[in-house]
């Protein structure tokens, strides 16, 4: 399942569609206008054949970095979510799963360049599909349902009613 829309990255891309463009087309016959009209799907005519070949071998590039980002969060919840996956889709969009995936898929599109700002900016996905797998964060409210992470038990028990004092 793949937890981010490429709306969610482009909120994760401070430098918008221009930023999209550059990443994930890496040539300069893509523009952002021309990166928004593919993902948009409305007119293309304005631009050569061969910057819309580069814009739709963009999208594609855009899907699989969402996609494997989005492999990369279930290998962090799968100890804790086995019983549950493939997660709701209300579950993930009432959670920061979405921000944290499309901030991880930005981060891989810049491949091994990833500026120290961008490093640094993405750094709380990171720290927050970690949390997620530890039990420190949830998902939301339905996440009750979820066995609890390995090597931690949670009990409930009432308290004793009987009375060692008068006995």
């Amino acid at each position: 399942m793949v937890y981010a829309t490429i709306a969610d990255l482009l909120q994760a891309a401070t430098g918008g569609w221009d930023e999209l463009a550059q990443r994930a087309a890496m040539n300069a016959l893509v523009d952002g206008q021309l990166m928004q009209a593919t993902v948009e799907g409305t007119e293309r005519t304005a631009w050569t054949v061969p910057a819309i070949e580069a814009a739709d071998a963009a999208l594609l590039r855009i899907n699989d970095a969402l996609a494997r980002a989005s492999a990369h969060a279930d290998t962090y919840m799968f100890p804790r979510y086995r019983t549950v996956m493939p997660l709701a889709a209300e579950l993930v969009a009432g959670s920061s799963l979405p921000a944290a995936v499309a901030a991880i898929a930005l981060k891989r599109l810049y491949g091994h360049l990833v500026p120290e700002e961008v490093r640094n900016g993405t750094k709380w996905a990171d720290d927050y599909l970690r949390d997620l797998s530890k039990g420190v964060v949830s998902l939301g409210g339905l996440d009750a349902t979820v066995a609890q992470p390995a090597g931690h038990m949670v009990s409930r028990a009432q308290a004793k009613a009987f009375d060692w004092g008068s006995y």
